[in-house]
């Protein structure tokens, strides 16, 4: 978030410079963006200010070796990362998400309850609720360049619908599932602090898919396909809250007898076409997932 705000800073001097300055300002950036920080020095500091089309030996330093050798510390980062770095990025996404998610729905939560009646709190959270995932879903994406969201095959929210990898992932999650196949410990921090375990299945690789908008258009300039870091965590349904790991998602998604008082009602005056309840134990509800744009391959 640091490079992006001193990225901007920098983009809003460039509108004051003169055209020729702003012709080198690429070079700058570019260093900048590789050392990780905001680099004081502006083009006057390798080019001479009367004349900054003039040829300087920095100019055939960044032109034999790259920005990184204006970089003042000891790593750069402007090599592609590797699969490892894109799983473990992709990892702390879907970690810090679900944190986030987990404790916003947990604070709209206490705000419904109804002391004189709080078996309705499930159903008075609405509507509020469903519209707290896709918010911070888009939060988390403006900020990191990432795509990231929540899938499932049973939408309750369209904006949940699963793109082609996305469906192929969750069908195979399921039959693993089925198969009792073992799934990974994957540890999330709850907003109490606890540690919550969740035990799920995980899938990831690079993929390269053509840009295109829903009228069949491409959406980059070139028209050529794009690379992908593609990553997804499978969500399990849990209990019920009385039982470990005690979250209420079945109070909200499980079988008639299941729901919460007037639950029903609540969701479908939102949602008529809902296909997100009848869940049990154990089942997969869906998926969260991180799209990362590649503009080169690890």
């Amino acid at each position: 978030m640091k490079k992006k705000i001193l990225l901007h800073v920098s983009l809003a001097l460039v509108a004051a410079m003169p055209a020729s300055v702003m012709a080198y300002n690429k070079y700058l950036l570019e260093v900048n963006d590789s050392c990780g920080y905001e680099v004081i020095n502006d083009c006057v500091s390798c080019h001479d200010a009367n004349d900054y089309a003039a040829p300087t030996v920095f100019k055939d330093q960044y032109t034999v070796s790259g920005a990184c050798s204006f970089c003042l510390e000891v790593a750069c980062d402007s090599a592609p990362p590797t699969e490892d770095e894109l799983y473990a990025d992709a990892r702390q996404t879907t970690r810090d998400y679900f944190k986030t998610l987990f404790s916003e729905f947990m604070y709209h939560l206490n705000l419904a309850k109804n002391p004189e009646h709080p078996e309705t709190v499930f159903a008075d959270v609405f509507p509020a609720c469903p519209e707290i995932a896709p918010k911070i879903a888009s939060d988390f994406s403006r900020n990191t360049g990432y795509l990231v969201r929540r899938v499932t095959e049973k939408t309750r929210n369209s904006r949940n619908t699963p793109d082609d990898w996305e469906l192929q992932q969750l069908q195979k999650f399921r039959q693993m599932a089925a198969n009792g196949e073992p799934r990974t410990l994957l540890e999330v921090t709850k907003p109490d602090g606890n540690i919550l375990p969740t035990q799920e299945y995980e899938a990831f690789e690079v993929v390269v898919e053509a840009e295109v908008n829903g009228n069949g258009k491409s959406r980059n300039k070139s028209g050529e396909p794009r690379a992908y870091f593609r990553y997804m965590r499978s969500i399990t349904m849990p209990g019920m809250p009385d039982e470990p790991p005690f979250l209420p998602c079945l109070k909200c998604h499980g079988a008639p007898d299941q729901l919460g008082p007037g639950v029903e009602e609540a969701v479908m005056a939102e949602y008529p076409y809902d296909q997100a309840m009848g869940y049990a134990k154990g089942d997969i509800r869906g998926a969260w997932t991180v799209k990362i744009p590649l503009d080169a391959l690890p």
